[in-house]
């Protein structure tokens, strides 16, 4: 008898012990493990785009991204490589650690930088099914800059978050995240409009571990509203390595 009891007592205080982490863990502590486990120093990313009409009609667009996140500063450049249409089109965005950012986009038919307001944020990236601010979702976001989550769901598996933007300038009512417990990537991120309806799903694919980072090979964001979709396939990821600071410059969007 006593020795069942001692070792109910065992069993219990292991219990106790051995409890996942995640039990204990708020909402924004996935998304604090989210960010750490995104995010790289820098990133040098190529890209294939696709781009898909209501009626499944494709463009097709290739890109590069550079990204670094040093010293409080987070800093994204991307650059239209094809088709002639859009090539030498370019973004930059300069975000601070207190989570104000300044974005740039220059068009070559334009001439000129143009700095993009706040009231457009969330309007369509160059013809895509990404709006300005979900740029920042793309190669590890500051995630807690933007929303505060709560957990909703939890399994062996996923953990599932209701994210509330706490930046004004995003007009998402909400978004749903479903969180792989085992590498932390998102696996599916659902986006509500202002009136609680779904507006778009954006889904990675293929998630491959390259300089020791998890990589979805293919990324699609999908406009459930309107019936298009913008899909995104990794030609070469290079992580961690130099890059050179002019990238990040207004200067260089016209380079």
């Amino acid at each position: 008898m006593r020795r069942t009891i001692i070792l109910l007592i065992i069993i219990f205080l292991l219990a106790i012990v051995v409890l996942p982490a995640s039990a204990a863990m708020t909402g924004d502590d996935v998304l604090a493990r989210v960010e750490e486990e995104m995010q790289s120093t820098t990133a040098h990313l190529q890209m294939n785009m696709k781009l898909y009409s209501a009626s499944g009609d494709a463009r097709e667009r290739e890109m590069e991204v550079y990204k670094n996140n040093q010293e409080g500063l987070t800093k994204s450049f991307v650059r239209f490589l094809s088709p002639a249409t859009i090539e030498g089109t370019a973004f930059l965005s300069l975000e601070q650690e207190s989570g104000s950012e300044d974005m740039y986009l220059y068009m070559p038919a334009l001439g000129s930088v143009r700095k993009i307001a706040s009231s457009q944020r969330n309007g369509s990236f160059v013809g895509t099914d990404f709006s300005f601010n979900d740029l920042t979702i793309l190669g590890g976001a500051n995630f807690r800059d933007d929303y505060q989550a709560t957990i909703l769901e939890e399994n062996q598996e996923v953990f599932v978050l209701k994210m509330v933007p706490t930046n004004p300038d995003i007009e998402y009512s909400y978004v749903k995240m479903w969180v792989d417990k085992n590498n932390w990537y998102p696996r599916k991120s659902e986006f509500y409009d202002s009136d609680d309806e779904l507006l778009k799903v954006m889904t990675p694919a293929d998630h491959r571990e390259i300089d020791g980072y998890w990589t979805p090979q293919e990324l699609t964001m999908e406009n459930i509203q309107k019936g298009t979709k913008t899909v995104i396939e990794m030609v070469d990821v290079v992580y961690d390595q130099p890059l050179d600071e002019q990238i990040f410059t207004v200067r260089f969007l016209k380079r």
